[in-house]
């Protein structure tokens, strides 16, 4: 992760999937469907996000969640829903990812370490059963 977010001098997910050259747009989509990883008209990982949040920091949190999938699993065409997927390897995988980057992001956003996972919860809607991935 580290290397990751020193390489693009950055945690915010959005960013990072512009400089890896991953698409993504806000979609209307089903109401429990937060984001999901397709494959693009030229056959690259397109991340879709609910348009729902899009001007929440949520958004954060799923397309950190969706990259995990464009980069290591890209090809499985996995979703991630409003109860946070299933409970397979490759879920756990990205929501430790997304769990970990956000940490990063908040230090980017606020210019200091987080200090409790409540805070995190909170600006980011980070589910509590998530906390066992901090």
């Amino acid at each position: 992760m580290n290397q990751l977010v020193g390489t693009y001098n950055t945690a915010n997910p959005f960013e990072i999937a512009d400089y890896l050259g991953i698409e993504y747009d806000f979609k209307v989509l089903p109401n429990d469907l937060k984001g999901i990883l397709v494959s693009s008209e030229k056959d690259t990982p397109l991340i879709l996000i609910n348009e729902d949040i899009q001007d929440i920091s949520f958004k954060y949190y799923v397309m950190a969640h969706e990259l995990k999938h464009a980069i290591d699993h890209y090809g499985l065409n996995g979703f991630y829903s409003a109860t946070f997927g299933g409970k397979g390897k490759l879920e756990r995988e990205a929501d430790m990812f997304a769990c970990e980057l956000m940490k990063y992001l908040y230090e980017e956003q606020y210019q200091k370490p987080v200090e409790t996972f409540e805070i995190l919860k909170t600006i980011y809607g980070i589910k509590e059963d998530m906390q066992n991935y901090i």
